[in-house]
């Protein structure tokens, strides 16, 4: 065919301008195709279990199965005394509940049967001896770290099976308010259904003038783990029951003083403590008189920390307590101390309605 063949030409320019058109297409179709299969594996995968699931189906998936109470939680006493110096041993069981907290139901373990675990107070330079018990129809091993310890794993060593017990010995050496919690892995579960618990170490001289005392550890309840792994708690409670001292407010005297040992056991949110209508006269960091700090509105306390604050309640009337971080007081973390014959109304903690969350 001569070069200069006209149809030669024409068929060339027909072919430059069908890949110019069809190229573009051809690497969009790619695209999509691609796109498509990372559609179907993120939809495989996005579950938090790492389980792969098939893309969703029309029906809807069966609601899971209602834990149903062989437990209730009982209401929590805060009031706690001061103890004289001497060796204290501690006798520790390991429970597993579905645990009846208001109207709902949980799955739970615990220390002696209750959300968070005794109080339990020593003096500085006491030796603390702990006995450990796993309960028989436990279905997995437990432990207790003690943060007031200076032992291996905090004493989180010794794992007990179900059935079987453990024990071990430390010395109180600082003052202050601890946490204890199981230690068995995953601890982030341990303490998210409940095992958790508020030592005090009292200083040899005490924590100052002889006043009321009263222990609370604000913590949040879970009704799933993927609950606890997310961060997404179902409720907040002071002592382990949402809104109980709204119902049952802490009883003072008009014009008296107060001293509050308080512990953020989470395991996951922070604290700011505040007592509605009141300063905090002092504060201690975690406890501990060398941390003291004055006419303190607020008190912020992270995971596993603590405070000790004083405070004078002036009148009659009502001193509710919150934790100012007010989505988590929303969902159950607000009490009232009740001062003389002053008597809550309506309106008197206006969070506690919208916390309810079914627990009251």
């Amino acid at each position: 065919m001569p070069l200069n063949d006209p149809t030669h030409d024409q068929q060339q320019r027909q072919r430059r301008i069908d890949f110019d058109v069809l190229a573009p297409l051809t690497v969009v179709g790619v695209l999509l195709s691609i796109a498509a299969v990372v559609i179907v594996m993120l939809t495989m995968h996005s579950r938090s279990d790492n389980t792969a699931v098939a893309p969703a189906a029309t029906d809807p998936a069966p609601a899971p199965a209602k834990l149903k109470a062989d437990y209730t939680m009982p209401a929590f006493d805060p009031v706690t005394k001061p103890v004289t110096a001497g060796p204290k041993t501690f006798n520790l069981t390991a429970t597993e509940r579905n645990v009846k907290v208001g109207t709902k139901t949980y799955a739970m373990w615990m220390f002696n049967k209750t959300v968070p675990g005794p109080v339990l107070r020593v003096v500085v330079g006491d030796t603390v001896t702990v006995n450990i018990t796993n309960a028989s129809d436990s279905k997995m091993p437990h432990s207790v770290d003690f943060h007031a310890s200076r032992l291996t794993l905090g004493g989180g060593h010794v794992q007990v099976a179900p059935g079987k017990s453990g024990t071990y010995t430390f010395t109180a050496d600082y003052p202050g308010v601890f946490m204890y919690h199981c230690a068995t892995s995953p601890v982030l579960h341990h303490i998210g259904m409940g095992m958790y618990g508020m030592l005090i170490v009292q200083p040899a001289a005490g924590f100052g003038a002889a006043m009321p005392e009263y222990a609370i550890t604000q913590s949040e309840l879970y009704a799933s783990p993927n609950g606890i792994n997310d961060n997404l708690p179902d409720a907040m409670a002071f002592n382990g029951i949402p809104n109980q001292y709204v119902d049952h407010p802490i009883k003072v005297a008009a014009d008296s003083h107060a001293r509050v040992f308080v512990l953020n056991a989470g395991p996951s949110e922070q604290s700011s403590f505040h007592v509605v209508g009141t300063i905090f006269d002092r504060a201690l960091a975690d406890g501990n008189p060398r941390n003291q700090t004055f006419g303190r509105q607020a008190i912020g306390i992270p995971t596993s920390g603590s405070t000790v604050v004083e405070m004078e309640f002036v009148g009659e009337g009502q001193f509710p307590f919150v934790t100012h971080q007010f989505n988590l007081a929303a969902k159950g973390a607000v009490g009232m101390f009740l001062a003389g014959d002053g008597k809550p109304g309506p309106g008197a903690i206006p969070s506690a309605k919208a916390g309810d969350n079914g627990h009251r």
